[in-house]
């Protein structure tokens, strides 16, 4: 089973700081990865935990970033991210992940960090029937009403609870008002003062009359509709590392190398796109592909790497779902996975020749990794 872990090194250089870049020449690459396991604090989720797995931060000092998970597919919830050791096991069970020190498919160096995305199912969203309950009362109309009936309907109000287990109750309430002015005939007791020809007197008494009424029935409908949405599972115990992520740098990058480990599927793992210190948007029309032998046989364990100069931000792809998923894929039962490594260029005068984006090639047969399985 292919997996994807994620990598990264780098020496920080703002391109709008000539005296920070003169001391690069002279700089070594050096890790982003904080030097211990958990998950990475993303601007859009919030941790699992914060005692197992850690919580971890990045968007602090001077080197800092922050990570935000795109969607990528509807199939999907955005992925989460951790900070991985690869020869160490993980028991993340309670939140349905678990890390083998020995996992089934990518198997980078041993003893080094890495950010490996962990994807989720999409969550599971069901709508309850709308109820609906009515009242009635009789009220007195204000002097200035009129015979007639108006209805007035408030807009949906949501109200949205979160469970411990991040189910979101959400109660949608609508009320309609009915209103029905009309006019009745009423009793009125009033007097009067009438001459009595017997008495020869005027004479003041208590009579009963009919006089017209305005009077309003108000008729309340309160609609209600509950939804429940459940969030998705980790696919394959959180080891299908597939997400899509973007890295946004507090200093804009000199220059930066990004190393893909063990690229096997085609056209679906790579830059999308990045963002210069000029606020510049670029997209990255090309996506990498698995490298063939001279028998048009995929390579196992290659390493493809870009370089990127002067970068605020950049949108990263990590991996294919695979087949299961309606993606073509070299594997029949799971996805691609793939390793990824950023690390800035010690020299960033040197990537004049490169260009803004530069394949590198393959490293030396000697630096390849071999998986236990597909």
């Amino acid at each position: 089973m292919a997996r994807i872990n994620f990598f990264i090194h780098f020496i920080a250089a703002s391109s709008l700081v000539s005296t920070f870049l003169s001391m690069i020449s002279v700089a070594h690459a050096s890790s982003l990865i904080p030097k211990e396991e958990g998950e990475i604090q993303l601007t859009n989720l919030a941790c699992l935990s914060n005692q197992n797995p850690k919580c971890i931060y990045t968007a602090l000092g001077s080197n800092s970033y922050k990570v935000t998970s795109l969607e990528f597919d509807k199939q999907f919830s955005v992925s989460r991210l951790f900070v991985d050791q690869r020869n160490t096991t993980n028991d993340y069970s309670k939140f349905g992940i678990q890390f083998l020190a020995e996992d089934e498919g990518t198997n980078p160096s041993m003893g080094e960090y890495w950010l490996r995305p962990v994807a989720y199912t999409a969550p599971v969203v069901k709508k309850d029937t709308k109820t609906s309950t009515s009242t009635q009362k009789n009220l007195n109309a204000p002097e200035d009403s009129t015979v007639g009936t108006r209805t007035n309907t408030t807009a949906p109000k949501e109200i949205t609870t979160t469970r411990s287990d991040g189910t979101q109750v959400i109660t949608e309430e609508i009320i309609e008002t009915t209103i029905t002015t009309r006019q009745i005939m009423v009793d009125q007791k009033t007097t009067q003062t009438v001459y009595n020809e017997k008495t020869k007197k005027y004479e003041t008494k208590t009579v009963t009359v009919k006089v017209p009424k305005l009077v309003q029935d108000v008729t309340t409908k309160t609609t209600t509709q509950t939804t429940t949405i459940t969030p998705g599972k980790p696919v394959e115990n959180g080891r299908l590392e597939v997400g899509r992520f973007k890295f946004e740098f507090n200093n804009p990058l000199a220059g930066i190398k990004l190393n893909f480990f063990d690229v096997e599927d085609f056209n679906y793992t790579g830059i999308l796109s990045y963002t210069n210190s000029q606020g510049k948007n670029i997209s990255v029309p090309q996506m990498l592909s698995g490298l063939l032998d001279s028998k048009g046989k995929i390579i196992d364990g290659t390493i493809q790497s870009l370089t990127l100069k002067d970068v605020k931000s950049f949108v990263v792809q990590l991996g294919n779902p695979g087949t299961k998923y309606g993606y073509k894929s070299i594997f029949s039962s799971t996805g691609d996975g793939v390793g990824f490594q950023l690390e800035t260029v010690p020299e960033p005068s040197n990537l004049a020749g490169l260009g803004t984006l530069a394949i590198l090639g393959i490293l030396g047969s000697s630096q390849l990794k071999r998986k236990t399985s597909c």
